[in-house]
């Protein structure tokens, strides 16, 4: 067959296939390792969502006796739940992003960062950057792709432990920033000294967003952007919104999140979506919880359902809503959810950068009962 047919049909098949295929002669090998193949088949693959519940408790640190077992969830396009077999996960890993195909893991018992490839079963450990205090928690590091580079990067938010409190933006003068296959941690001078990076960051077409306090608007936030290619900072005024105190909320800021859902930003703000939670109290495990124009909602019984959005204004009814999973005894604000796809990213080409590899660290999702 002509080289381009080979290709497109290569194209369609699921990495586990790709991965046998490759050893078949040194032409395929070739073919499926390219990096332009490697962005298409990227681009081709369906976007996911995982759901992901930590293994470590906080007892757990001087008590290894009582880690938790691991749960990672597949929905697929279809919004079928699928279970991965995480058993070589290690204890204290907690995950805090998902980028291009890559998860990116926090360790609260060492001094790393892992980041990993499902697909491929490639995993790499970084270290932390120098000076960070011991209020350190998974939600100050992020990571993102920018897609005309190239290059992914892990950033850090360098919280001053002086004026923390919990549940409070935090300030700070410095984002601590690697590329990946550098040798160092770089310090970039923030231009705001305070932010909400704990009600989420997401990483959109190359660059980072998350929450920041501004005094000078109605509501008292703001949108503080960070480009990934250029390391340059800008500000994004939110629209006005009527956010009230309520007996769920006593402190109306933190009543915003941050979030992504269709995969690009447009620069304007419209109204997508207003949905009325029925009395009976949903929760939508974050960062990322709208999909296919369908919500994802928990409860606290560890149930885990969707309801579709049809139009603009949304009632969610009980009895519409459909029932993926039971999460069992989880407390329901540890679930996370990223949105993920499958892909062939190599992080062979970041080893000489890494302090550790290790084997395969997932088996491939098999369909729940």
């Amino acid at each position: 067959m002509p080289p381009d047919v080979t290709e497109e049909i290569l194209l369609r098949l699921p990495i586990s296939s790709l991965l046998r295929l490759r050893r078949v002669c040194k032409r395929w090998c070739d073919m499926i390792s390219n990096p332009h193949f490697i962005k298409e088949h990227a681009y081709r693959s369906p976007k996911h969502l995982l759901l992901y519940l930590p293994k470590l408790d906080r007892s757990s640190v001087l008590h290894p006796k009582a880690f938790k077992p691991c749960n990672a969830t597949i929905i697929d396009e279809k919004w079928s739940p699928l279970t991965w077999a995480a058993s070589h996960m290690d204890p204290d890993d907690h995950l805090f992003a998902s980028c291009d195909g890559l998860l990116c893991f926090y360790k609260a018992l060492t001094y790393t960062l892992k980041i990993t490839n499902p697909a491929t079963g490639q995993c790499l450990q970084f270290l932390k950057p120098d000076g960070i205090s011991l209020n350190d928690f998974h939600y100050l590091y992020s990571f993102g792709f920018h897609p005309t580079t190239g290059e992914y990067k892990l950033v850090h938010f360098l919280r001053e432990p002086q004026r923390y409190k919990s549940g409070q933006p935090f300030h700070f003068d410095t984002i601590q920033v690697y590329t990946l296959g550098d040798d160092r941690w770089r310090n970039i001078k923030a231009p705001r000294p305070c932010c909400m990076v704990n009600l989420g960051v997401v990483n959109v077409d190359g660059a980072m967003y998350w929450l920041t306090e501004d005094e000078g608007t109605s509501c008292g936030m703001a949108v503080m952007s960070f480009d990934l290619r250029e390391e340059t900072f800008a500000s994004i005024q939110l629209p006005p919104m009527d956010v009230k105190e309520t007996a769920f909320c006593a402190n109306p800021k933190i009543a915003y999140y941050i979030t992504e859902i269709d995969e690009k930003v447009e620069h304007r703000w419209f109204l997508k979506y207003s949905i009325q939670s029925p009395l009976v109290p949903r929760y939508v495990p974050q960062p990322c919880f709208i999909h296919r124009e369908k919500i994802l909602l928990q409860d606290r019984e560890g149930s885990v359902c969707y309801h579709g959005l049809r139009g603009e204004g949304v009632q969610i009814e009980q009895g519409e809503e459909v029932k993926l999973l039971h999460l069992g005894p989880y407390r329901f604000y540890e679930t996370q959810s990223y949105f993920y796809k499958e892909t062939l990213v190599p992080l062979s080409r970041y080893a000489a950068a890494a302090i550790a590899r290790t084997p395969r660290l997932f088996a491939p999702p098999v369909a729940s009962n």
